[in-house]
């Protein structure tokens, strides 16, 4: 039985290519910069992060710091700019955000599980994707949300998908989580000892691939994953 579900934001909920769309316009206004050099290195710079924190080499503590000085590096800039560039990016964000059918689908799993995000968090905190969350009403179905710089915990660690199950009392067998990143989300809860769904646009149909593991083309599949419990 399944009574919790965790929902990964980026690429999951919401269009992490919109928001870094944004992020590169409001840079290359800022620094009077081609966007087309921005989002080289924005690029670049996310990639990087992405390794270090699969091999978990980075500091939880000051991960989103580390993320924006990072970036700051790479562009030879002060960090205020990145800090500004990611605030005017999220004031500018409109609803091509929202992946489809999430809305609908979240909906649909509304007060029947407890509904909660474990989200990582890279360049800009936890507060601006509770804004947009909040701005285009995916809030309204998600009991609570938890991310990497309040937990002090970033997927793929244990810390991070065990947060919202201790948090509600829920063991591992009885939750599951989707996202986007297989090390990141898949094998991270999978690790946890969690149901896990890794949502892969190349595949044709949702698929078990793991004694608790399954890929779906998109967030919606979920439903279908859930009959089998």
């Amino acid at each position: 039985m399944i009574r919790l579900i965790s929902f990964d934001v980026w690429n999951t909920l919401l269009d992490i290519n919109v928001m870094i769309e944004n992020l590169v316009k409001a840079l290359s206004e800022l620094l009077k910069v081609p966007e087309e050099e921005i989002a080289e290195k924005t690029i670049k710079t996310r990639e990087e992060i992405k390794k270090i924190r699969k091999s978990r080499s980075g500091d939880p503590e000051k991960a989103l710091e580390e993320s924006q000085e990072l970036l700051a590096r790479a562009l030879e800039v002060d960090v205020e700019i990145v800090k500004r560039a990611v605030a005017k990016a999220t004031l500018s964000v409109d609803e091509r955000i929202v992946l489809p059918e999430v809305k609908e689908t979240l909906k649909k799993l509304h007060g029947k599980y407890i509904i909660t995000t474990t989200g990582n968090v890279m360049f800009w905190p936890s507060t601006y994707t509770r804004l947009i969350l909040e701005k285009f009403g995916l809030a309204d179905y998600i009991t609570k949300q938890f991310y990497s710089d309040e937990i002090k915990a970033y997927k793929p660690m244990k810390e991070a998908f065990l947060a919202p199950l201790r948090y509600f009392n829920v063991p591992p067998e009885e939750a599951i989580h989707i996202g986007d990143t297989k090390a990141e989300d898949f094998e991270g809860a999978l690790n946890t000892g969690m149901h896990a769904c890794w949502i892969d646009p190349e595949t044709e149909k949702v698929e078990q691939i793991h004694e608790k593991g399954f890929v779906v083309k998109n967030t919606k599949d979920l439903l279908e994953v859930l009959q089998c419990f």
